[in-house]
């Protein structure tokens, strides 16, 4: 293999293993602050979509796996799971057609990029709930993101994608043209055989009004909390996003319950909050109501995620009660090794359906996400047995879990991301398109999971 052959043929950065900066390159790709054991031997940055598939091409010829690196927040690291990393991250084209209701967006375009763009047109979309997180890999992962009970999961709003296969060839997918691979491209995640250059989207108008209320609970009222959840969302609208957070607290577990309202005017938020108050449980506090546009969203997210901390994260879905899944979380969380570590439950009985046709099929009506978060390296095993216990006490009453937000390191395998016929189409198509495992360093892992 002769990188210097490569080099000549991009316009962006070839950066390979025998250069002294590589391992600082290297550890770049990943944000998570705890790296994967994992090296990649060569990092492409592409600066153009010609870029990606020389890359491909030369990866192909030269008998090596290839992994795409959105902005490297998987946070397993499947980004460096390869022989070559191509680094979308300069690809960050974004155009909106507002009055087609629109977009065009490049893989490098962040969640907060494009809701700061789209708060300006008056459009929205159901963006994830981290700012610096960039398309490539959400939208590939199906998208769980504000306001999904209304607007579903974001994968349901792409209509075509621009993709590089294993041969170099870019293509259009969509539902009609090279239907197949627009089924996979909408939620196959790591496991998909190929590079998406661009997504193609359906926009929503923003609502006039984001306005959250914040009730804040000691984790011994969890059952009370869980029944007034589940008696109040059963009638709720589907754009209101109702979301446990549970955290460490000096005197045990504190439960933050979220209530965010996406409304058409102030007087329907409030109608809404109102109608969620009714059998509230007497909080220790209570913060807002708060309007904020679909950005201004982030300020409250992000802190809880700061870059360079050492993360491993996990989800479930479930269709069980809240209850009981709530409770696991609490008396999880007064174990927690980290007063960092968090999990969040998302209730959200009344959603729309799952994308039809779609290689996205795990659902429920519960989403949980629990976030382990240190700093020190040597706490390493400690956290990640939490986490991992944690799960297994879960699990019984999950229907699988969040194929963008899953370990798939976890010991004894991981929850199933896609359902059995989803992951055996997979896994045929994969054989299909990408016979010399061109891209094969991700896939098994996820797929291994549902057989």
């Amino acid at each position: 293999m002769n990188a210097e052959i490569l080099r000549r043929r991009v316009s962006g950065a070839v950066i390979t293993a025998l250069e002294p900066a590589f391992g600082a390159d290297h550890d770049a790709l990943v944000w998570n602050g705890r790296k994967p054991a994992h090296r990649a031997g060569l990092i492409v940055r592409a600066a153009s979509v010609a870029d990606v598939q020389e890359a491909v091409r030369f990866a192909a010829a030269n008998g090596l796996t290839v992994s795409p690196r959105g902005g490297g927040h998987h946070f397993t690291g499947v980004a460096t799971r390869a022989d070559m990393v191509i680094d979308l991250g300069a690809l960050n084209g974004l155009r909106i057609d507002a009055t087609a209701r629109k977009a065009r967006a490049e893989p490098g375009v962040t969640n907060l990029q494009m809701a700061t763009a789209l708060d300006r047109k008056g459009l929205a979309f159901p963006l994830g709930h981290c700012g610096s997180v960039p398309m490539s890999g959400y939208l590939l992962g199906g998208g769980v993101g504000w306001n999904g009970g209304a607007w579903g999961m974001a994968c349901g709003l792409v209509t075509s994608a621009e993709v590089v296969l294993a041969d170099g060839r870019l293509v259009t997918v969509s539902a009609t043209e090279n239907p197949e691979i627009f089924w996979a491209v909408r939620g196959a995640g790591p496991g998909f055989f190929g590079v998406v250059t661009a997504w193609h989207l359906d926009l929503k108008l923003a609502p006039a009004v984001i306005e959250t209320v914040v009730r804040v609970y000691p984790g011994k009222m969890a059952d009370e909390v869980a029944s007034w959840a589940e008696t109040v969302m059963a009638k709720a609208p589907t754009a209101v996003e109702f979301t446990a957070k549970v955290a460490a607290g000096p005197a045990g577990p504190i439960i933050a319950v979220i209530a965010t309202v996406f409304a058409d005017s102030a007087e329907a938020a409030r109608m809404v909050h109102a109608d969620l108050a009714l059998g509230a449980p007497p909080a220790l506090d209570q913060i807002g109501p708060m309007q904020s546009p679909l950005a201004g969203l982030y300020m409250a997210t992000d802190p809880s995620v700061p870059a360079g901390r050492r993360y491993r994260a996990d989800s479930v879905w479930s269709d069980g009660s809240l209850g009981q899944i709530l409770g696991h979380v609490v008396e999880g969380m007064a174990r927690a090794p980290s007063a960092e570590t968090f999990a969040v439950l998302t209730l959200a009985p009344n959603a729309v359906p799952l994308p039809a046709d779609a290689a996205f099929s795990c659902g429920g009506r519960i989403f949980g996400a629990i976030y382990a978060l240190w700093a020190d390296a040597a706490e390493d095993p400690r956290n990640s047995a939490w986490l991992h216990g944690l799960i297994a006490e879960i699990a019984p009453l999950a229907t699988g879990a969040y194929v963008g937000l899953c370990d798939l390191d976890r010991p004894g395998g991981h929850l199933p991301t896609h359902s059995e016929a989803a992951s055996l189409r997979l896994a045929a198509l994969s054989r299909r398109f990408d016979p010399a495992g061109v891209f094969a360093s991700a896939p098994a892992a996820v797929v291994q999971a549902a057989e």
